[in-house]
């Protein structure tokens, strides 16, 4: 268990934050009551203990050892909260000026490469491999703040993988950033039906996909696109104004990591892409969308949802994460 109490928090939290400030209310003692500190909260996202970085392949993944550079890594968290050791969930607001979220919703875009031309469009990003520029929408932190007492001792963080129900099927055209497509939310969307991929993770496996039952099909790429299924009210009703209904398998993800020991300034939250396809043949499909994108029948999805903790297929998967460590808290 932590042994920080908020007092600890505080001063850790500010740290973490690097220049960010906090004010005080008070009692009418005089006695400092609540604090709102200025969160920097870091994600890192690796291959085991390797960075995530465009362009450089990784050996060795999946039950068939399959090499593969990555396309694509990018996340919607939101609902990030504190949990104290008595259960208490304290919410945790997010910074509406920040670039990549706004006050409901943070995208994560772990691609550090991109090609920009000569009028400074830009042309791909962690695509071909050969990209040299930075992402200018690489975001790899959530900024935030939060009011602590400090009679409490939080345990956990706490977030959701996922973009709230409320603005997952509403016009992605007009939509506040970073949910806007065209815009910072382009190639993560699946329609307005379906809203948006809440985690995509596509990956080159070195010498494509294949399907056993079809010699004659094949692929580049073996996705991960996680995101609500089962939306039974059409695209064109929404245009027309019908309200949104709670879609069979909404495949939002709440996940809880324990703080542990760590001293709270040298925290950050990680996801391990080797975890997560640590059940998954990468050059192989055998059958629906390649990969696993999010299929009630995808035989590919059986795995990822099992590391994921979601239920799939009939499997309620609720006993946590059994078989990888995809999400923890490791040293900043």
């Amino acid at each position: 268990m932590n042994k920080f109490g908020v007092a600890g928090l505080v001063s850790g939290v500010l740290a973490l934050a690097g220049c960010g400030g906090s004010s005080s209310s008070t009692t009418d003692t005089g006695q400092e009551s609540t604090s709102d500190v200025q969160l920097n909260i870091p994600f890192k996202a690796v291959v085991g203990s390797e960075p995530v970085a465009c362009g450089t392949t990784y050996s060795g993944l999946g039950t068939a050892g399959t090499d593969a550079r990555f396309r694509d890594f990018r996340v919607f968290v939101h609902d990030l909260a504190l949990v104290t050791d008595q259960g208490e969930v304290i919410p945790v607001s997010l910074d509406a000026d920040a670039d990549g979220q706004n006050a409901d919703v943070a995208l994560l875009d772990f691609r550090d490469k991109a090609e920009i031309n000569e009028t400074g469009a830009l042309v791909s990003v962690c695509e071909l491999g050969t990209e040299t520029a930075a992402n200018p929408g690489f975001k790899d932190a959530v900024q935030a703040s939060v009011t602590l007492d400090p009679s409490v001792t939080v345990q956990s963080v706490q977030f959701t993988i996922g973009v709230p129900f409320e603005l997952n099927h509403a016009s992605q055209t007009s939509a506040e950033e970073p949910l806007r497509s065209p815009g910072q939310a382009a190639g993560m969307t699946w329609n307005w039906q379906n809203g948006y991929k809440f985690l995509a993770a596509d990956v080159f496996p070195i010498g494509g996909v294949t399907r056993a039952s079809d010699p004659t099909w094949s692929n580049t790429r073996w996705n991960i696109h996680l995101g609500s299924t089962g939306c039974e009210v059409s695209a064109s009703e929404l245009e027309q104004g019908v309200e949104p209904e709670t879609c069979a398998d909404e495949n939002r993800r709440t996940v809880t990591l324990p703080v542990g020991a760590f001293a709270l300034e040298e925290l950050a939250i990680q996801i391990d892409y080797a975890a997560l396809v640590s059940g998954s043949n990468l050059g192989q499909d055998d059958g629906g969308a390649p990969g696993c994108m999010s299929g009630q029948t995808d035989p590919e999805c059986d795995a990822i949802f099992e590391r994921l903790a979601l239920p799939w297929g009939g499997n309620s998967n609720d006993g946590g994460n059994p078989n990888a460590q995809v999400f923890s808290i490791v040293e900043r």
